[in-house]
C-alpha cells in the first residue's frame, strides 16, 4: 500500500483525495494544513488519515511514501524541496515552481535522492486531448504539420475585481496560473520550444498605475512542430481548442465541451465532398456530445462514478504518477521546468512598462475609529474608501491583504489578515475600535451544517468579540435574502422579521435569516449594540453586472428568469451602500433595528438585461419562466439525484417565489433614521450600474 500525504487542504486537495480514494494500492494517511480546522475536516473525509499543522511534523511522523503539494504556487518550491531531500516522491500542483531556477533545484534534489518528481499538468490527460493524441498516433490524418491553440476564457477574479490574487502581482504569474494548461498540451505535441515570440494585446488598468496584459498571441517553434497560442483571459465567450493541421485533415480537441472531432476529405467529388465531410465532422461533434450527456446521466442516477472531464483528467494524471516502477510520467521534472521557463520567456517579451510608484503602506498606529471585517471585497472597497474620505481611522481585516489597490494604504489605515471563523483573529482586528462593520459572510460549505457553521458561527464570533471588547456599535451587513419576498409578502420594511419558514429556503437565504435571528437575540439577551443593514441587489463598478437576482445564468448571454421578469427589482448602487454604512455609524438610537437598503431606481429584469445588452453591444436574452414550471423542473432534477443516491434538499416553492423579488420595498425608515438618500435618477443609475461595464 502506497501511503500518501496531502500538503494543503483547500478545494483542489478534496479533488486529489477523491481521485485517490478510487485507486487501488494507495491510501491517504496524512493531511497537512496550518489551519487546524481545514486539516481535520479533510482528514475526516479520508478514513485513517491524520491531520498535521506542518509538513515538518508529518515528515517527523515517518508515515508516508509520497506527497502531493497542493498549496499556492509561491510555496511549491519551499515545501517540495525538503520532501524530495527526504527521499519522498512528490507530485506538485501546477506550476512546478514560480521560476525555472527553483524548478531546477527541485529536479536536482530528486536526482540526488532518487525520488520521483512530477507536476500535475492534468489537462494532458483530458479525455478530448487524449482522444486527439490517439487519433494522431494512429495516423488517421497524415503527418502533423502545425498546432494551433485558442485559449480564450472568462476569469472570475478579473470580472469581480479581486486583484489581490497572486496571478496579478507580476506579468509572469498569469502565465504560471493559467497559460501552463494550454502550453502543456502544445509542448506535448510540438516538443520543447526552441523559439518563443509573443505579440501582446492592449493592456488594461487593474487600478491606478497598475497595468495588466490579459491577452497575447505567441509563436512557438517546437522541436517537432511549430505552433501558435492565442491566450486571452477575461473574455465573455469561452473557447479552448487545440487543432493539429495535418497533411490529410485537421484534428480538433474541444477542451471545454469535451469532444474530439476531425475535418477531412472523402472519396467524392468536390461538390459532394463538401456535404459529406461536413456531415462527418458534425457527426463526430454530435456523437461526442451525446456520449458526454450519457455519462452525465449515468453519474446523476448513481449508475456510474463521477464522469466530468475535469475530474477524469485529474484522476488519470494522479494515477499515472503513482503507476509504479518502470513507468514514465510525461509531466516529469524536465517537462515542468521547461513549461515554467517558457512562461518566463513569454513574460520577458511583453512590453516593460514603468512600474507605478508604490502607495504608502498602511501605517495606522493607535486606536482606529472603525474596524471593517471583510473590507477588501466589492462593498468593502467602496466602504473603506468612503470612511477614509470622511477622515476616519480604519482597521481592515480580510483573509488576504496582499496586492491591494492604493485605497488600502496610508497613515489612517491598518491591515489585519484574518478570518471571522477565528475568534482570536477577530478580537485582534477589532481591538481598540469603538465601532465594527461586518461585511464578511463567512464562506460556504459542502452541506448546510458547514454553511451554517461558517456564516452563522462567524457572525456570532464577531458579535461575541464586540461584546467582549465593549464596542459601541456593530453594523452587520446582511442581505434581503433573509426575508420572504414572494408576491404575497406585502410591503416589506426594516421591521419585517426574517423569514419564519427559512428552513424551506435555499441554504444561503436560510443562513442569512438565522444570522439575523441570532444577532437580534443577542441584542435582547445581552445588550449587543447591533444594527442590521440588508442591501438589495448591489451593482456598480468592481463586480459582475450579471446579478443572480435577475435569474439563473447558465452563461452570460442567457438569463433564465425566476418569473416573467416584469416586476421592479430592488437594485441599489454600491456607493449608496457605502453611504448608508457611514450614516449608520453616526445615527443615534438604531441599536436593535434592521434597515433594508434599496435604491430609488428599480428596473425589471427584462429592462435591466435589455439596457445591459444595448450598452455592451451583446445579444443578451431574458427568458421568462413561471414559478410552477421552475418548481417542476427543480423537482425532476431532485428526483433524479435522489435516485442516484445523493442527499439533496427537496425543492421549495416558497424559495422560488421569494427569488422572484415581487415584494414591495419601503425604505423610508432607512431614509428617515439614517438620513440616507439613495440615487433616484435613472440616468445616474444607468451610468454607475451599467455603463461602467462597457470596455
Amino acid at each position: 500500500m502506497r501511503r500518501i500525504c496531502l500538503i494543503g487542504a483547500g478545494g483542489i486537495a478534496r479533488v486529489h483525495a477523491e481521485a485517490l480514494s478510487g485507486m487501488r494500492d494507495v491510501s491517504v494517511v496524512a493531511v497537512v494544513d496550518p489551519r487546524p480546522g481545514a486539516a481535520e475536516e479533510l482528514a475526516g473525509r479520508t478514513p485513517g488519515a491524520a491531520a498535521f499543522a506542518s509538513a515538518e511534523a508529518a515528515l517527523a511522523a515517518r508515515g508516508f511514501d509520497a506527497a502531493h503539494v497542493l498549496t499556492p504556487p509561491e510555496t511549491h518550491a519551499g515545501l517540495a524541496l525538503p520532501l524530495l531531500e527526504a527521499g519522498k516522491d512528490v507530485l506538485v500542483e501546477k506550476p512546478m515552481a514560480t521560476s525555472a531556477a527553483d524548478c531546477a533545484r527541485l529536479a536536482e534534489a530528486a536526482r540526488t535522492t532518487g525520488a520521483r518528481l512530477g507536476v500535475n499538468q492534468n489537462f494532458l490527460f483530458h479525455p478530448a486531448f487524449a482522444a486527439l493524441r490517439r487519433s494522431l498516433a494512429a495516423g488517421r490524418h497524415g503527418p502533423p504539420r502545425f498546432v494551433d491553440c485558442v485559449y480564450s476564457v472568462p476569469l472570475r477574479q478579473l470580472s469581480a475585481g479581486q486583484f489581490g490574487h497572486w496571478m496579478f502581482e507580476a506579468p509572469v504569474n498569469i502565465l504560471l496560473e493559467q497559460a501552463v494548461h494550454p502550453l502543456s498540451q502544445i509542448q506535448a505535441l510540438a516538443g520543447p520550444f526552441r523559439q518563443v515570440t509573443a505579440i501582446p494585446g492592449p493592456s488594461r488598468d487593474l487600478w491606478q498605475g497598475r497595468r495588466f496584459h490579459p491577452a497575447f498571441t505567441v509563436a512557438l517553434g517546437g522541436e517537432r512542430l511549430d505552433a501558435q497560442l492565442r491566450f486571452a483571459v477575461g473574455e465573455t465567450y469561452p473557447v479552448w481548442q487545440v487543432s493539429v493541421i495535418c497533411d490529410d485533415g485537421v484534428a480538433v480537441a474541444d477542451i471545454l465541451a469535451n469532444r474530439f472531432y476531425a475535418h477531412g476529405r472523402t472519396r467524392w467529388a468536390d461538390a459532394i465532398d463538401g456535404v459529406a465531410s461536413a456531415a462527418l465532422g458534425g457527426g463526430g461533434m454530435f456523437a461526442a456530445s451525446l456520449a458526454n450527456a450519457g455519462r452525465y446521466g449515468l453519474s446523476l442516477l448513481g449508475l456510474a462514478g463521477r464522469s466530468d472531464a475535469f475530474f477524469r483528467s485529474m484522476r488519470d494524471s494522479i494515477a499515472a504518477f503513482h503507476a509504479g516502477p518502470g513507468t514514465t510520467f510525461e509531466a516529469d521534472a524536465t517537462f515542468g521546468t521547461q513549461l515554467v521557463g517558457t512562461c518566463e520567456r513569454i513574460a520577458a517579451s511583453l512590453p516593460c512598462e514603468e512600474p507605478p510608484s508604490l502607495p504608502a503602506p498602511a501605517t495606522l498606529e493607535g486606536r482606529p475609529d472603525v474596524a471593517v471585517l471583510g473590507g477588501t471585497g466589492f462593498i468593502g472597497r467602496a466602504t473603506v474608501a468612503r470612511l477614509l474620505q470622511e477622515g476616519l481611522r480604519v482597521t481592515v481585516m480580510a483573509r488576504s491583504v496582499r496586492g491591494l489597490p492604493p485605497v488600502f494604504s496610508g497613515p489612517r489605515l491598518r491591515l489585519a489578515r484574518g478570518d471571522i471563523a477565528n475568534a482570536a483573529e477577530v478580537a485582534h482586528a477589532i481591538e481598540g475600535a469603538g465601532q465594527v462593520v461586518n461585511l464578511a459572510h463567512g464562506g460556504g460549505g459542502a452541506d448546510y451544517a458547514a454553511i451554517r457553521a461558517a456564516m452563522v458561527g462567524g457572525a456570532e464570533a464577531v458579535a461575541r468579540a464586540c461584546l467582549g471588547q465593549g464596542a459601541r456599535r456593530l453594523i452587520h451587513v446582511g442581505s434581503i435574502a433573509a426575508l420572504y419576498l414572494g408576491p404575497d409578502a406585502g410591503v416589506v420594511t426594516g421591521a419585517t422579521p426574517p423569514d419564519r419558514e427559512a428552513a424551506r429556503r435555499s441554504d444561503y437565504a436560510r443562513a442569512k435569516a438565522e444570522c439575523d435571528v441570532m444577532l437580534l437575540g443577542l441584542h435582547g439577551a445581552e445588550g449587543l449594540p447591533v444594527c442590521i443593514l440588508r442591501p438589495g441587489l448591489v451593482v456598480g463598478a468592481g463586480t459582475s453586472p450579471f446579478h443572480g437576482g435577475l435569474g439563473f445564468f447558465n452563461n452570460e448571454q442567457h438569463c433564465i428568469g425566476w418569473n416573467r421578469g416584469l416586476n421592479p427589482l430592488p437594485f441599489v448602487l454600491v456607493e449608496d451602500i457605502a453611504e448608508a454604512i457611514l450614516s449608520s455609524l453616526r445615527a443615534p438610537g438604531i441599536e436593535g433595528r434592521c434597515y433594508n437598503l434599496v435604491g430609488g431606481v428599480r428596473p425589471s429584469a427584462r429592462d435591466y438585461i435589455a439596457q445591459l445588452g444595448s450598452a455592451l453591444g451583446r445579444p443578451l436574452r431574458f427568458h421568462p419562466k413561471f414559478p410552477g414550471m421552475l418548481l417542476a423542473e427543480e423537482t425532476a432534477k431532485w428526483l433524479v439525484k435522489r435516485l442516484g443516491g445523493r442527499r439533496v434538499p427537496v425543492p421549495s416553492r416558497r424559495d422560488i417565489l421569494s427569488r422572484g423579488l415581487r415584494a414591495t420595498f419601503d425604505c423610508s425608515d432607512a431614509e428617515r433614521d439614517l438620513g440616507w438618500t439613495p440615487v433616484a435618477d435613472a440616468a445616474v443609475f444607468a451610468a454607475r450600474a451599467i455603463d461602467v461595464h462597457v470596455p
